[in-house]
């Protein structure tokens, strides 16, 4: 069969920002005034640009200062692409092509400002078969993971297709199209999704020379990077990190920095930017029109700009899970290891967002790295930037508009940065000497509205003193407190013993507990007042089978918070561009105000944090596998946030204090 070339020029915009696309919404078959199938094999040509997104901007009208240049020389490295094209219903038609490193000159490049980073241009050839359509739509793979895939399937899965890594083995960084709502030349559509680029056929030219000759129609691809950019900033010095004498009796505490990292992240990532919505009983639109989706935002504008080809919101993968923990035991009662080795559905974890532990956090690299591994390491301060995957949640998971939210944990919901270190402990006024070689402390009850301090030597006796569940017979019918500390410890409640009480424990607490391999027998054995038991007969011995019945009445004792070898973090909810609102001390979030798109990490997006002061108490870490899951019950931080979003958006900065 005769084959013949089609050609079209490619302007390739790397603002990692965003590209014309099309909309998968209603994709047609039929395309207004224009030819749709080629009668012999052919190649037509392209002329494209495209144009990487540099950065994200803050506000709903953005400027150059609202967009960061890629500074880092991986950011905007481009070693391969893949452009597949597609008909008018979204089908690949046409073969895809490649380019190679050896295909892509550093003089093909131009720099540019405001929201594109970089511009690349070409000819690209779309080889053609007879009888199949020619294309209305392009996208273009940038640095792609699993190129077959994506030339494969239409674009109605395109969307669908999950990857885990945002930045390659090799430093490099995947992008694809910009997706936005707008215009759609090729149907006619107005406020469409966006998905690939619309080819008119008067773009696609027979000839190479044609496709270069002056006034050739070309192509405006704009592309962004998988990745979002976070940044925490924290200098050293006591200025910065206050001593802490005002919160705890006879001590001062100093915290000391050692690793951070982004809490709270998606496992995977959409390789193509989607949005969605959650409607009654969670059940999710994975199509919303631009109305719906301006009546979520309340018909806010920020978050969608066509005349940049590019918008600043996104859903991924854990958005339509919408299920988040309420504490750390919620994560370790199902998968015990914190990590992903479980397979089946009574081991394997739980949610689709990752806690991290204190060990996999120290066990992650100190540069960048895989959002699973990565962490920054204190060397002096932190100032080393974060490349994590996009995350982002329904505000109604958070409590948006319901004040008596109680299905969820707000701050576990929501993609944060979190700060890891321990504690050094200096004894004033008289206090217990701090033990050598053990960092581990107890705060338990308050005097003078400041917590008392204990270690492991002297918490059991603290607690004793408040139990009155446990009882020793003193006289036959006669029982009183048993006030030894033998055959207590003090830990973090077991399942089964939260389980007969029907209560969830935070991770950082534990209770006064007995010991069931060490229950004093013989004159010294031990009983408790069963209530189910016939009256007059209710004093039981306590023994193996019932011990965690005590155990479970115990916890009305109360609970200390544990710093276990001292460690303890402080969480930085991270704020995109919805506008959160805190309280009127500045020290929380009015979460029932903080409207849709108030936090989040989204793709290609710069968020910079800065940490001002610590000078609060951090909050515990009971030991170095407890999941971080921050707790629903206090906030350790205090926050003053401006957001910047990339050429990468730059969502305004937070200042924060701690």
């Amino acid at each position: 069969m005769k084959k013949s070339n089609l050609l079209f020029s490619a302007v390739m915009a790397l603002a990692m920002g965003s590209l014309a696309s099309c909309s998968s919404d209603d994709l047609v078959t039929e395309v207004q005034g224009q030819e749709t199938t080629v009668d012999h094999d052919q190649v037509r040509y392209l002329n494209v640009t495209i144009a990487s997104a540099g950065g994200v901007g803050t506000r709903a009208e953005t400027t150059d200062n609202d967009f960061l240049q890629g500074d880092e020389p991986k950011e905007n490295f481009i070693e391969n692409m893949t452009f597949v094209f597609y008909d008018a219903a979204g089908v690949p038609t046409g073969q895809a092509y490649d380019l190679s490193s050896s295909d892509i000159a550093d003089e093909d490049f131009e720099s540019s400002t405001g929201s594109v980073g970089k511009i690349w241009k070409s000819i690209i050839p779309v080889s053609l078969v007879q009888g199949r359509n020619l294309p209305s739509y392009v996208m273009c793979f940038i640095n792609p993971v699993g190129s077959a895939e994506f030339k494969s399937k239409p674009l109605s899965e395109i969307e669908g297709i999950i990857r885990q890594e945002v930045v390659r083995g090799n430093g490099n960084f995947p992008m694809t199209n910009s997706v936005y709502y707008g215009d759609n030349p090729i149907t006619g559509e107005t406020k469409v999704r966006m998905i690939a680029t619309p080819v008119n056929t008067g773009q696609l030219y027979t000839s190479e020379e044609a496709a270069k000759a002056d006034g050739a129609q070309a192509i405006d691809i704009y592309v962004e990077r998988y990745a979002a950019r976070v940044t925490l900033n924290l200098a050293s010095g006591t200025d910065v990190i206050v001593p802490n004498a005002t919160d705890v009796n006879g001590y001062t505490l100093t915290f000391v920095p050692e690793f951070w990292r982004p809490n709270a992240i998606d496992q995977n990532i959409f390789a193509v930017k989607r949005y969605g919505l959650l409607g009654d009983g969670n059940i999710p639109n994975y199509n919303p029109t631009f109305a719906e989706l301006q009546a979520n935002f309340k018909n806010k504008t920020w978050w969608n700009e066509p005349e940049k080809s590019r918008s600043y919101w996104a859903c991924s993968p854990s958005y339509y899970d919408n299920e988040y923990p309420k504490v750390s035991d919620d994560i370790t009662d199902i998968a015990a290891k914190n990590d992903y080795t479980g397979t089946t559905d009574e081991d394997k974890y739980p949610y689709t967002l990752h806690y991290f532990n204190y060990n996999q956090i120290e066990a992650g690299k100190v540069e960048g790295g895989s959002p699973l591994q990565g962490s920054v390491k204190w060397e002096n301060g932190f100032s080393k930037t974060f490349y994590a995957r996009e995350t982002t949640t329904a505000a109604k998971a958070w409590g948006w508009e319901n004040t008596e939210n109680t299905a969820y944990n707000p701050l576990a919901s929501i993609a944060s940065a979190v700060i890891v270190g321990h504690y050094e402990l200096e004894a004033t006024g008289g206090s217990a000497a701090v033990p050598e070689g053990d960092k581990t402390f107890y705060l338990y009850g308050k005097t003078e509205g400041k917590w008392n301090l204990y270690f492991e030597s002297s918490i059991v006796g603290a607690m004793v003193k408040q139990q009155s569940v446990v009882l020793k017979r003193t006289a036959p019918n006669t029982y009183e407190a048993y006030r030894e500390e033998d055959g207590f410890i003090v830990e973090h409640p077991s399942k089964s013993v939260r389980d007969i009480k029907n209560t969830t424990v935070a991770g950082r607490l534990v209770a006064l507990q007995l010991d069931p391999l060490a229950l004093p027998t013989g004159d010294n054995e031990l009983y408790y007042y069963d209530v189910t038991q016939p009256e007059g007969n209710r004093y039981t011995q306590i023994t193996t089978g019932n011990v965690e019945i005590v155990n479970s009445n115990l916890l009305s004792t109360g609970y200390a918070s544990k710093y276990g070898d001292g460690i303890g973090y402080f969480n930085i909810p991270i704020e995109h561009l919805g506008g959160a609102v805190k309280t009127e001390d500045g020290k929380s979030y009015n979460f029932a105000q903080c409207p849709p798109g108030s936090f989040g990490i989204v793709r290609n997006h710069a968020y910079t944090i800065n940490v001002n002061k610590i000078s609060g108490l951090a909050t515990p870490l009971r030991d170095k596998m407890q999941p971080i899951v921050p707790p629903v019950d206090e906030v350790s931080y205090y926050i003053s946030a401006r957001l910047n979003i990339l050429n990468w958006r730059i969502v305004p900065t937070q200042d924060v204090e701690l």
